[in-house]
């Protein structure tokens, strides 16, 4: 199946694919770097992007001026074989990219709201304007980050006038509490991509084109909004 979507670039494999958003990230994070003097770079766990992120640990960067964080991230502590963050810290935070600033989600609190306001504290200290670069996933349901329509909490995380960094989600099909960033955080980003391996993300992708309503299918608010566009990278 072909989708015909703006902003949606087709490889024929995976590892082509990989190594196009790597490079096309250590651009955007480069030209940062040469407009601020520094870049912020946030990303998302899983299984999909640890190839592409240990191509883009070896990029030549000034890795020290780039800070590295997460999209969103479960409760549970970095040795859990659930964490996002020991996922980013042996496939990200490796050769060049380990010595970049590394911020990470989970905190040893009493409850997943205690972290959270403990975590909208430190990037509300470390975060100056609009994040440079957000790596996105997308669950068959087409929720992102930790955007889930099933969570109570959605209507919140989701809202024009939450101008909050961070959230708190519990979704009810899958486990632990997560920490997400906030969609208008999210949106206000310089640049947004999306990794996508398989048919059944492509069908995920045509049914989240049609017509509906943006909380059913959260990645449809960014597959709506006009800018900055989704670059959705995507191979079989």
């Amino acid at each position: 199946m072909t989708l015909e979507l703006a902003g949606l670039h087709y490889f024929d494999d995976r590892e082509s694919a990989n190594r196009s958003m790597a490079e096309k990230i250590a651009s955007d994070l480069a030209s940062a770097i040469n407009e601020r003097d520094k870049a912020s770079l946030w990303v998302s766990g899983g299984s999909t992007p640890m190839d592409m992120y240990r191509k883009l640990s070896v990029a030549n960067l000034p890795w020290r001026k780039v800070l590295i964080s997460m999209v969103d991230e479960r409760y549970v502590p970095p040795t859990d074989e659930a964490s996002n963050e020991r996922l980013i810290k042996e496939n990200l935070l490796i050769n060049g990219a380990d010595v970049a600033e590394f911020v990470p989600f989970f905190q040893v609190t009493e409850s997943p709201a205690s972290n959270q306001q403990q975590l909208e504290a430190t990037l509300r200290e470390k975060v100056h304007g609009a994040l440079d670069v957000v790596v996105l996933g997308m669950g068959n349901d087409g929720h992102t980050a930790s955007l889930f329509p099933c969570a109570e909490e959605i209507e919140q995380v989701v809202s024009a006038e939450n101008s909050d960094y961070t959230a708190v989600t519990h979704p009810r099909v899958a486990p632990h509490a997560r920490l997400t960033l906030t969609l208008n955080r999210l949106l206000a980003s310089r640049h947004i991509y999306l990794l996508l391996f398989g048919e059944d993300k492509l069908n995920t992708l045509k049914k989240a084109e049609q017509n509906g309503e943006e909380i059913d299918m959260p990645i449809r608010y960014f597959l709506r909004n006009q800018q900055p566009r989704l670059e959705i990278f995507w191979a079989p």
